[in-house]
């Protein structure tokens, strides 16, 4: 992963989320045309818990309720782009293709909220909308961009937007809200970006 990478892995995984990261997508006829892959796929269950940093107040509550995505809903899913380039054209274009109809079928179908069949319908939403809910299975699945800027909205297909600074700052409070526990464990993170961020946080005096 690189740098914007790992800041959005961790932003998910200290609000509870199991991500996944570089899943690979398969060039396959039924879902995709060419081999690509999808910065992050992630998955949250309601009732997540820690006590260290797994606890109510703990998560991006305000934005994930602005979201329309109440952390203590729905189940909810993720697909994730992660860009940090320049604002290009190349980037505005790797941004236009970020949710295409091909990555959103193959992330649906490796999510596995729904049957196969029902796939094609709930993409079809998903191209229009940033979220997609099922109230009967109680799941709700989201576009999530992460990216260090955005060009106009007109050229970004509707999705949720977070950008990669508000997930460093969201990473660092939570660092310094735990920084006992956080620094005496800080090399049992497997990020190294993550034991360094910890490492920076620390109380000049130790």
């Amino acid at each position: 992963m690189n740098f914007g990478e790992t800041l959005a892995y961790w932003y998910l995984r200290l609000n509870g989320f199991f991500p996944l990261s570089n899943f690979v997508l398969h060039r396959d006829e039924e879902t995709i045309e060419h081999s690509a892959d999808a910065d992050l796929l992630a998955v949250r269950f309601p009732f997540v818990y820690e006590a260290v940093g797994g606890q109510p107040d703990d998560w991006d509550n305000d934005r994930f309720m602005g979201w329309g995505l109440p952390l203590d809903g729905a189940i909810v899913g993720f697909i994730v782009e992660v860009k940090t380039g320049k604002n290009n054209q190349e980037y505005r274009e790797n941004i236009r293709r970020s949710f295409s109809r091909d990555r959103l079928s193959y992330g649906v179908h490796r999510l596995g909220f729904w049957q196969r069949i029902e796939v094609n319908a709930i993409v079809d939403k998903l191209l229009l909308s940033p979220i997609y809910s099922d109230p009967e299975l109680g799941v709700s699945i989201g576009k999530l961009l992460i990216a260090v800027r955005f060009p106009e909205d007109r050229q970004i297909p509707p999705c949720l937007k977070l950008r990669l600074e508000e997930a460093e700052e969201f990473i660092v409070a939570r660092v310094d809200k735990y920084i006992t526990q956080k620094q005496a464990d800080r090399l049992r993170f497997p990020s190294d970006l993550m034991q360094y961020l910890i490492w920076n946080r620390r109380n000049p005096n130790t």
